[in-house]
């Protein structure tokens, strides 16, 4: 008795294993397509060596090769993404005629781990607060919808 539960138990088993339709690869993120389109197409740059010192990439002050876009004007955006560590991902904004950069240190996961403030030329990191965490999304949506769309 106890090996016929045993078999209809495992045939069973091995009918729901086989109604089982095979999931779908994952499908990869707008931030994940827009780092792969930077390391691509981006332009070669150096992210300075204070920032990358106080946003903890490297530590001790060394330039980080990285591959960006910029949007030049007023104020100055850019998407950057280390070529040595593609998890290390710094979007920026620079403002010349209020003398301040904020850069935001991400993943390929999209998750905000750094901000750095820096305010006529003395940098500030800190823990992220909310208004910085929104302003990180609203950054971050601009360059995923402007990257990740314009290639396919």
């Amino acid at each position: 008795m106890q090996s016929a539960i045993a078999f209809i138990l495992l045939s069973a088993g091995c009918l729901a294993a086989q109604s089982k339709k095979p999931s779908a690869p994952p499908t990869k993120s707008s931030l994940g397509s827009a780092i792969d389109r930077t390391l691509a197409e981006g332009n070669e740059a150096i992210l300075p060596p204070h920032v990358s010192n106080l946003l903890g990439i490297s530590p001790k002050e060394h330039e980080i090769p990285v591959k960006q876009f910029v949007e030049m004007g007023e104020p100055i955006r850019g998407f950057e993404v280390s070529t040595a560590e593609h998890n290390n991902v710094v979007i920026f904004v620079e403002s010349r005629t209020q003398k301040k950069s904020t850069f935001y240190l991400t993943s390929r996961r999209g998750i905000l781990r750094k901000v750095l403030s820096i305010i006529e030329g003395v940098g500030y990191s800190r823990v992220p607060t909310k208004d910085d965490k929104d302003e990180f999304e609203k950054e971050k949506k601009r360059w995923t919808d402007q990257l990740a769309t314009q290639h396919s």
